[in-house]
């Protein structure tokens, strides 16, 4: 069913090392407060366990649990969820973004396709290898994991899907804070949709994290910008901003791919 609105609600949390059912139990109290059910619940990435390297194996073998209990969460608000977890595939550990429908069924796992060298994370972890565009309440909608977005060649191969909006779960450090807020809204402008993205908040082991999430629409205006806080902060998109920015400025028409 496609819809005119879309309602997100970012999960701004801090995240306990190696503790799943911990960080679980903190999804759900900062849900507590969220009164309506939004269309779409958005979870940081590896919101379970964080970048606990040393006890991956223990950690995956943990993801069909949380997938469960996300799906409960799902069934009861009526709501899509997703973030990324561990999961384990063959001897290969790969960070995915999975993606709950509200009937609790699985309709995406998106495996990280950069991995980011300076925190060791392509030592550890199996890079994916095909772009993830699904669709949620009749819109399209590509799903990205942190680091990638410093890389605007997937961002525009899921536009050119298709792709209206774009979800990502980060753990994004303190120190690129202003890199993290300039490349979300370059995202947003250059493919003309919205970002929805949902980073940490806190104190890890080595690293601060900003938080900072936000919600931009295609003409790079910050819908959400989220306090220095953990909390579910929720916003409602109009997709009707997707088509009139892109009819105002019609880059895609205008590109010149016969040239680059």
């Amino acid at each position: 069913m496609n819809k005119e609105q879309i309602t997100i609600t970012l999960i701004q949390m801090n995240v306990s090392l190696g503790c799943p059912e911990k960080n679980l139990a903190r999804v759900e109290k900062l849900l507590e407060p969220v009164s309506k059910s939004p269309d779409i619940i958005l979870l940081p990435e590896l919101w379970s366990s964080g970048y606990d390297y040393e006890h991956f194996t223990q950690l995956a073998a943990t993801t069909p649990s949380m997938l469960e209990h996300l799906a409960i969460i799902a069934k009861t608000r009526g709501s899509y969820i997703g973030g990324s977890l561990v999961e384990e595939d063959s001897g290969n550990f790969y960070n995915t973004f999975f993606l709950i429908d509200p009937k609790g069924s699985h309709i995406a796992a998106y495996r990280k396709i950069h991995l980011f060298s300076l925190m060791e994370e392509d030592r550890h972890f199996s890079p994916g290898r095909k772009p993830c565009l699904i669709e949620i309440c009749g819109l399209p909608v590509g799903l990205m994991t942190c680091y990638d977005i410093r890389f605007p060649e997937l961002s525009r191969n899921l536009a050119l899907q298709g792709a209206q909006l774009l979800l990502i779960c980060a753990q994004w450090p303190r120190p690129r804070t202003a890199h993290w807020r300039t490349l979300l809204k370059a995202r947003a402008i250059e493919n003309q949709l919205f970002v929805a993205a949902c980073n940490r908040i806190g104190q890890g082991k080595e690293h601060s994290y900003p938080g900072s999430s936000a919600i931009i629409d295609p003409w790079g205006e910050t819908k959400l910008k989220t306090p220095d806080r953990q909390g579910a902060f929720t916003a409602t998109i109009n997709l009707a901003k997707v088509k009139e920015v892109r009819q105002t400025m019609a880059c895609f028409d205008d590109r010149r791919p016969d040239i680059y």
